[in-house]
């Protein structure tokens, strides 16, 4: 098993688009950090028992082919000095022949291009103090990267990957990230008393795009389908994004506890009306499998033909007299076949039963 230069194994799960088999980011700094790996190493060790060190020397300088470590965009160059490569025990991969640790890596600090342009991603870091005058004052980037670890059940290696990333901002004085497959930037400090209790932060981005017709925005997440689970997507009109962005956090979380599933057809919700899944592909780049969600008429501007609760296009001329039709052209069915001429109707019905009515589609509370 070379630790210099070198393909990993082409054995495992057939790559899907937006799937990394390397999945890195890029710790910034001020000033040229001096990297301790046998500090780092113990601090690893801290969390993860079973773990080795490898410090080299090692054969050449890293010539790194995957794309989710080529960051000529953020240093001008994607060859890769070795500072350290851990092993880590606790988190073995199974190949034809042999098994291996999966491992972390972390390599020299390289200057970043001062003709950088962060527009795009200051534009979708939400959690981000400081904007661009604070992104100005770094200097240097230090990328930590897995190795081996594209096998792993996807909440394994988020948890190996984000355990060795706290240990080396705590022994390095790092206090920025870009978290490059998410497309954002994180205030170090944050990410450590948070990801604890957030498994995701970090790893998950949620974006809110205006599209062309008025009204219209398009809310969805970045950086699941990097892990092996589908982002979520959401395209509304005349609906605000405070309402959409807890929702498509809740289905996020829901649906990386669940084994990354979420089965076209599935409701998602709590009380009221659920939002319904379907599997299609993304409206934003980078293209990728996402779960698209459907709030129903007439908040709904995507492409799902049917809507929650069983909106079923009316047949010819019904209802044609009643005073509350909308003129939609959909009627409410609960799943139990139950119809509703309109949107108040289902919520009066709704009211009468107990507040929150959990079923086999309902999953994911609105409120979370």
């Amino acid at each position: 098993m070379a630790d210099s230069a070198g393909q990993q194994p082409k054995e495992g799960k057939k790559m899907k688009p937006g799937f990394l088999p390397v999945y890195a980011v890029e710790l910034l700094f001020r000033e040229e950090p001096k990297l301790e790996p046998s500090r780092i190493f113990e601090r690893i060790h801290q969390r993860i028992r079973k773990t080795a060190i490898n410090t080299g020397p090692f054969r050449e300088t890293e010539q790194v082919e995957n794309e989710a470590l080529r960051r000529k965009e953020t240093t001008g160059s994607d060859r890769f000095e070795l500072a350290a490569v851990f092993y880590h025990g606790d988190y073995t991969v199974n190949f034809t022949d042999a098994e291996v640790p999966a491992q972390t890596r972390v390599f020299e600090p390289r200057e970043i291009r001062e003709d950088l342009n962060w527009e795009g991603v200051l534009q979708q870091s939400w959690k981000w103090e400081g904007g661009a005058e604070r992104l100005e004052e770094y200097r240097y980037a230090v990328t930590l990267c897995d190795w081996y670890a594209a096998m792993l059940p996807f909440e394994r290696r988020i948890e190996m990957f984000q355990s060795v990333l706290a240990s080396v901002i705590e022994t390095t004085g790092c206090d920025a990230i870009y978290w490059q497959p998410s497309g954002q930037l994180i205030d170090a400090g944050t990410f450590l008393a948070s990801y604890p209790n957030e498994p995701l932060y970090g790893a998950l981005n949620v974006r809110v795009y205006q599209m062309q017709r008025q009204n219209e925005v398009l809310v969805d997440t970045l950086g699941l389908t990097a892990l092996g689970v589908p982002d979520i997507q959401c395209r509304v009109v005349d609906m605000t994004p405070d309402r959409v962005i807890p929702m498509i956090y809740g289905a996020s979380y829901y649906v990386y506890g669940n084994a990354g599933e979420a089965a076209d057809g599935q409701l998602l919700g709590g009380a009221g009306l659920r939002w319904r899944c379907e599997r299609q592909r993304s409206v934003l780049a980078p293209e990728r499998a996402v779960i698209d969600l459907n709030p129903g008429h007439p908040h709904y501007a995507g492409t799902q033909t049917e809507d929650p609760v069983g909106y079923d296009k009316d047949e010819a001329n019904a209802w044609q007299d009643d005073e509350e039709d909308s003129g939609s052209g959909y009627r409410l069915r609960e799943e139990d076949g139950t119809e509703f001429r309109s949107e108040r109707e289902y919520r009066m019905q709704e009211n009468r039963q107990t507040p929150l009515r959990q079923d086999s589609h309902s999953s994911t509370s609105e409120e979370e």
